[in-house]
């Protein structure tokens, strides 16, 4: 029965709840008001809804969880899939023609989704992401329930008609079921397969069942009303709930005929939990939690629209494999979820009263309001004690056995169950807090008033405490039995010498006391700044901002069984207590923690007020107190969720592009960012969840996300990109394996590599034609240089020829005449005759330099070098023969003269300044490079000559680096103190070769 199907409204409802009333005592059932009571909450467990407006959809028929964690919901509105955040729908929407009412599902063992429809359309099955149509034949008004068999099959019931209404798919097949399978042509509604394997099925009016290796179904003998639904407790024992009652049929296989059970109003659907309580949907009166109801004391809790449910009309309920149990209404998803936290029973809730706790020497737990004095047993609901007249001011444990209650003007000691031992008080103070030390003084702290202690019944003030300056306002007693009392003010001097431990907000690390902290091995304080122990030495703090869970921390209470349970702002914290020791002994270290808060069933916050604020029971249960009421958690009850969450890559977007994650997802060129989302199964506390991720491809570091189920990425470039996933549940337990979605962003062309080969080459073509021209640019200046040289030299050759030479020769012939004159006197023709031989030379030599001078000719570097080293100017010894690399080309004449000039210098220098035993002059004849160079092995030159280009007043290494930068080349001086030198020339090829 969906939404879309029967609505019982007005008359319909009233009609059924009068049918209720006049069969339910025909039938034995057991009036339900003196059972339940719609007010009452469900102690133990936390009720969490998503309304209309926070995305769940309307009317839900259905729920399951399939085998990847996921819920999943079916209704008027679709078939939605949720994580614990977010609701997404998986197939049309309610406006597409093609839309689906969703009346039933099942998550088979294989992971397959089973569908049952609405509207005569069917089944269809969710697999592999993809929704499909199951074929099933003859679809009838709605798929009224689905089973899966121990042998895989489905089992679908077909509501609306009278024949063929049972169907099965197996192997690849569907089989549908008539009267020749045993079955009655009447209505089929609920298949149940109990744990031996037998299938039931309830029909219009009667209950049959087929054992797991029979052919037909037989009739049990029991007869039902319509719709009728079953459901197996963890014993094996079937229930079958109807209209008006719910009532066991059969325990161990045999079928129980006299069962008269217990009145629900229209139960229509039924789920037992893990605890073996039995939960049943109704028609409109919401939903009921059954505890132990095959027992004579079951109890039964009522949850409706009034104590928080979204709507009363519920057609779904469904326990998760966390035990969470889901339900499915008109307005909304609600889930009901056990939590460690519950109310103490028995103590009223008031946040306009003070409550007090302490325990005796047995572990009895006390707790107190304002006027009223309760006893909390292991097990058992607390009961009020004792109601005083006046205001409790203050209870505290007992030296011995027993509490002391702090009244206005006594103290008294409850002992054995009734009052003992009562001391007077001073009427003119309160006190805020109290504690007895070993040597039995019971130290009462009264703020403004000062400190009182009650000694041998006697009370006084203590000496040399000013009310006013010092402020006492709480005491705890530590492990070693002393007293230590905090003061708001200054604590009072001469602490050595007290018999307590005073304490004021200057004397600890922690920003001030806000709670005075006794442990089994020393005293904490704690405040704003984090947990302190003044106590130890160097007083040592557990920062806030490294343990948030140490800040404002208001009680504390350290269990033999080696827990520290705190509460404070954060709420309430356990964590084990030698890891808080080891935090202390050693700073920095990691102390992991548990934090128990609203989402565990907190029911209020920490109240600020002395005293203590929590306390450990003989039983191990921890109670402490909140602004609202007294409040309890049993670790031995507490079950970690052990179990990693499932995780699930959902969508991968590009700006306005969102792809759902497949494999193999191929982006566009010049994608540069993107996001992907993600998330977890972490059902029962979802925001509590945590991921971390890494993007291989640009990092291979993991990113703690947090909570945060979205990650977004920037300054991409093309590539293949590998995204992995893990997630911790609320328990810190993180996944195994990560989740992983691969994607590649295409090349664009400029990203390519022929494109980027392509464009490299381009470039040193270009660089090559921007070289090749400024080679052209030098070559023709260096040119123009020649040319103008040249001309000058014609110049001066003309010059010459037309004054020098002519005078030379005209003195050779007057010198002549005067020989000839001389010619019969020997000694005048031995002066005469030479000097005319040597003017011939010179003018021979002066005709052969104007001739160089107008037309260069062309000339041998290589001979011109040998003729510079075999002048007589250079010592053979030192100077070693010319190393000639590659082929010797041409040299351009006109650089000549420019080059052995060049390198003539640097043999000098060499010969005379090097001090070297050896002198090496080398030519390269490069391709693109014309070199020489000439090295010693000297003494060297200082780094200053070489960087200043000469010693000062001396140029010959200027004038050297002068020439060759005029004919386009460079000159290059390396030498160090006591390495030699080296001086080299390059000149470019195109200015350097003729």
């Amino acid at each position: 029965m969906s939404f879309d199907g029967l609505r019982l409204k007005g008359l319909r409802a009233g009609l059924a709840l009068l049918l209720l009333a006049v069969l339910a005592p025909l039938c034995g059932a057991q009036p339900m008001a003196a059972e339940a009571d719609p007010s009452l909450p469900l102690p133990g467990y936390k009720l969490h809804h998503w309304s209309l407006e926070e995305g769940s959809p309307s009317r839900i028929n259905a729920i399951a969880q399939s085998r990847d964690g996921f819920l999943w919901i079916g209704g008027v509105d679709g078939l939605f899939r949720f994580d614990g955040i977010r609701f997404e729908r998986i197939g049309p929407r309610p406006t597409d023609p093609d839309r689906i009412v969703v009346a039933r599902l099942l998550a088979a063992r294989d992971g397959t989704l089973w569908i049952g429809l609405a509207r005569r359309k069917g089944m269809m099955v969710w697999h592999n992401g993809r929704l499909a149509d199951a074929g099933m034949p003859n679809p009838s008004r709605e798929v009224s329930d689905i089973a899966q068999g121990p042998d895989g099959a489905i089992w679908v019931t077909r509501g609306g008609r009278g024949t063929q209404s049972l169907a099965r798919w197996h192997k690849g097949r569907w089989t549908e079921f008539d009267t020749r399978s045993g079955l009655p042509e009447k209505p089929a509604w609920n298949p149940l397969f109990a744990r031996d394997g037998t299938l039931w099925l309830t029909i219009e009016d009667a209950v049959y069942r087929k054992a797991a290796n029979a052919d037909r179904f037989v009739p049990t003998g029991i007869t039902t009303e319509p719709r009728a639904t079953l459901a197996e407790a963890p014993d094996g024992t079937i229930w079958l709930t109807e209209k008006t009652r719910t009532r066991p049929i059969a325990r161990n296989g045999q079928v129980i005929r006299d069962s008269s059970g217990f009145a629900i109003p229209f139960g229509i659907r039924t789920v037992f939990d893990r605890q073996g309580d039995l939960w049943i949907a109704t028609w409109s009166d919401g939903v009921f939690r059954v505890r132990t109801p095959a027992s004579p004391t079951r109890t039964l809790a009522h949850l409706t629209t009034r104590n928080g449910l979204l709507s009363d009309p519920v057609r779904a309920v469904f326990e998760d494999r966390e035990g969470n149990v889901w339900i499915g209404g008109e307005m909304g998803l609600n889930m009901v979820r056990k939590v460690p936290i519950s109310p103490a029973l028995g103590v009223p809730s008031d946040p306009a009263t003070n409550r007090m706790l302490a325990t005796d020497s047995a572990g009895h737990v006390y707790a107190a309001n304002d006027t009223t004095l309760f006893e909390i047993r292991p097990g058992e609901q607390a009961r009020a004690i004792f109601t005083s007249p006046t205001v409790i001011e203050a209870i505290c444990a007992a030296r011995g056995e027993g509490i002391w209650i702090v009244l206005r003007g006594k103290a008294m000691r409850w002992v054995g169950g009734r009052i003992g031992a009562t001391s007077p008080l001073p009427d003119s103070f309160a006190a805020n807090s109290c504690g007895e030390d070993a040597d039995r003084r019971l130290w009462l702290p009264a703020l403004q008033k000062g400190l009182f202690v009650l000694e041998r019944d006697r009370a006084r003030a203590w000496p040399g405490v000013v009310g006013k300056t010092h402020i006492p306002g709480n005491v705890a007693i530590m492990a070693d039995g002393r007293a230590a009392i905090h003061f708001r003010g200054e604590a009072p001097v001469g602490n050595s010498a007290l018999p307590f431990v005073a304490l004021d907000d200057k004397a600890v690390a922690s920003d001030g006391i806000e709670g005075l902290l006794p442990g089994r091995r020393t005293l904490f304080t704690s405040g704003a700044a984090g947990l302190a122990a003044p106590l130890l030495p160097g007083k040592p703090l557990l920062d806030s901002g490294r343990y948030p869970w140490a800040s404002s921390i208001n009680g504390m209470v350290q269990t033999e069984a080696g827990d520290t349970w705190t509460i404070g702002d954060l709420g309430v914290v356990r964590l084990r207590t030698a890891d808080l020791d080891r935090a202390f002994a050693r700073p920095g270290a990691v102390v992991p923690y548990r934090l128990f808060d609203f989402r565990e069933g907190l029911g209020s916050f920490a109240q600020k007020s002395s005293g203590a604020q929590i306390v450990s029971g003989r039983d191990g249960r921890i109670w402490f107190a909140t602004r609202d009421t007294i409040e309890t958690v049993d670790p031995a009850t507490f079950v970690r969720n052990d179990r990693p969450p499932d995780k699930m890559i959902r969508a991968l977007t590009v700006g306005q592009q969102t792809v759902m994650a497949r494999p193999g997802i191929r982006l566009d060129a010049n994608v540069t960012a993107l996001a992907i989302e993600y998330t977890a199964t972490v059902l029962a506390a979802p925001d509590r969840a945590r991921f971390r991720y890494r993007l291989i491809g640009q990092q291979d570091q993991w990113i703690d996300a947090g909570p945060r189920r979205t990650a977004t990425f920037s300054d991409l470039g093309p590539g293949d990109y590998r995204f992995e996933l893990m997630a911790a549940n609320e328990d810190g337990v993180w996944s195994r394996e990560p989740a992983v979605l691969e994607f590649t962003i295409a090349h664009a062309i400029h990203q390519t590599w022929w494109f980027r080969s392509l464009a490299l080459l381009a470039l040193l073509g270009l660089l090559y034609l921007l070289y090749t021209l400024r080679l052209q640019q030098v070559s023709s200046r260096v040119r123009v240089r020649m040319l103008v040289r040249t001309s000058e030299r014609e110049r001066i050759a003309r010059e010459l020829h037309d004054t020098m030479i002519q005078g030379v020769q005209g003195l050779i012939l007057r010198f002549q005449a005067v020989a000839d004159r001389f010619a019969h006197d020997p000694e005048a023709q031995a002066i005469l005759q030479p000097a005319l031989e040597r003017a011939e030379e010179v003018l021979v030599e002066g005709r052969d330099r104007v001739t160089g001078l107008r037309t260069p000719r062309l000339r041998d570097f290589c001979e011109e070098l040998a003729r510079l080293l075999g002048n007589g100017m250079y010592p053979q010894d030192r100077i070693a023969p010319i190393q000639l690399t590659q082929i010797p080309r041409p040299i351009a004449p006109e650089i000549i003269d420019d080059l052995l000039a060049v390198l003539g210098e640097a043999l000098n220098n060499a010969v005379a300044h090097s001090q070297a035993s050896r002198i090496e002059l080398g030519v390269r004849f490069g391709r693109w490079t014309f070199g020489a160079y000439v090295r010693d092995n000297g003494i060297g030159m200082h780094e200053t000559i070489i960087s200043d280009g000469g010693r000062p007043g001396h140029f010959g290494l200027l004038g050297m680096k002068e020439r060759i930068e005029a004919i386009g080349g460079k000159l290059i001086v390396e030498s160090a103190n006591g390495f030699g030198t080296v001086v080299e020339l390059q000149i470019p090829a195109r200015v350097a070769y003729a």
